[in-house]
C-alpha cells in the first residue's frame, strides 16, 4: 500500500485527463457583451433624434421688454419726405424738348404720307433718362433722392433711370462716396 505521501505526489489518471482538457468558458460573460453592444448601438441611433427635437424647446426664450422692433425698410405706411436743404434739384428728363405724340405701332399699310411721318418720328430725340441724387452711403446701402422721395438700395437694386447698382466706391476726396451702374455711370454723393 502507498502512503499517503505518495499519493499526493502521483497524480491518478483520472486526475491527468482532468487537467488535459480545456475549460469550459463562461458563456454569461459573452451574453453580457452582446447586450451592451446591442444598447449603445440603439442609443447612437436615437440619440441624434431625441437632440433635433429638444433643441426645439431647449432654447432659452428671451424676455420680452415690451419694445417693438421696426424694419427700416417697411414702406407699407412711407410718406414722402423732399428735404434739399436749399439746393432745387432738377429731376425733370430734358423738360425743354417736345415729343412727338405720334403711336409708333406697325400696320400693314405703308403709304409714302405714313412712312414720311415714320421717318421724321425716327429723328426725334428720345426722353432723358430718370435723374436722382445720391445722399449717404450707410452700412452698405444707399438712400437717393428722386422725383417721389427717398429710397434705400443696396448692390443689385434696381434705380430709377432702369439701370441697376452694381458698386459702391469712395471717392477721391475723403468721406465722399460714388456709385456705378449698370449703364455705365458714376454718381458722386450730393450733399
Amino acid at each position: 500500500m502507498k502512503s499517503p505521501q505518495e499519493k499526493t505526489a502521483t497524480p491518478s489518471l483520472a486526475d491527468m485527463d482532468a487537467s488535459l482538457l480545456p475549460k469550459q468558458r463562461d458563456k454569461r460573460f459573452d451574453g453580457y457583451l452582446k447586450t451592451a453592444g446591442i444598447i449603445l448601438a440603439t442609443i447612437s441611433f436615437v440619440l441624434p433624434f431625441v437632440m433635433y427635437y429638444d433643441v426645439l424647446n431647449a432654447r432659452p426664450r428671451p424676455e420680452t421688454s415690451g419694445v417693438e422692433v421696426r424694419d427700416p425698410l417697411n414702406r407699407e405706411n412711407q410718406k414722402v419726405v423732399r428735404e434739399t436743404r436749399g439746393k432745387a434739384a432738377s429731376t425733370l428728363p430734358n423738360s425743354g424738348e417736345e415729343l412727338d405724340p405720334m403711336t409708333t405701332a406697325t400696320t400693314s399699310e405703308q403709304t409714302a404720307d405714313r412712312l414720311a411721318r415714320i421717318d421724321d418720328a425716327s429723328k426725334q430725340p428720345f426722353p432723358g433718362k430718370a435723374k436722382f441724387l445720391v445722399r449717404e452711403v450707410v452700412g452698405g446701402l444707399v438712400m437717393i433722392e428722386d422725383e417721389t422721395g427717398y429710397w434705400f438700395v443696396e448692390k443689385g437694386s434696381p434705380l430709377p433711370d432702369g439701370s441697376t447698382l452694381v458698386a459702391i466706391q469712395r471717392g477721391t476726396t475723403p468721406g465722399s462716396w460714388n456709385i456705378k451702374t449698370s449703364d455705365g455711370d458714376i454718381i458722386d454723393r450730393t450733399f
